[in-house]
């Protein structure tokens, strides 16, 4: 689960590999885009909770971190 409100999940989703262009269609079209992401990398890519937690951290993102 994503923290709407900020702009620190497009860091994360980009670094994860969605190009800009595909973020900015998730800011435009989507209520939470960061929780539409993190969505489909989990139906669609091989991540791990371990990765993802580490990934939280580099980007400054602990407390959301820690809420995995």
């Amino acid at each position: 689960m994503c923290v709407a409100g900020g702009e620190e999940w497009k860091e994360v989703v980009e670094r994860m590999g969605l190009t800009p262009r595909e973020i900015r269609f998730l800011d435009k079209r989507t209520l939470n885009p960061c929780d539409a992401a993190l969505a489909f990398f989990a139906r669609y890519c091989n991540i791990r909770v371990g990765d993802l937690y580490d990934l939280l951290n580099e980007c400054g993102l602990p407390v959301v971190a820690d809420l995995l």
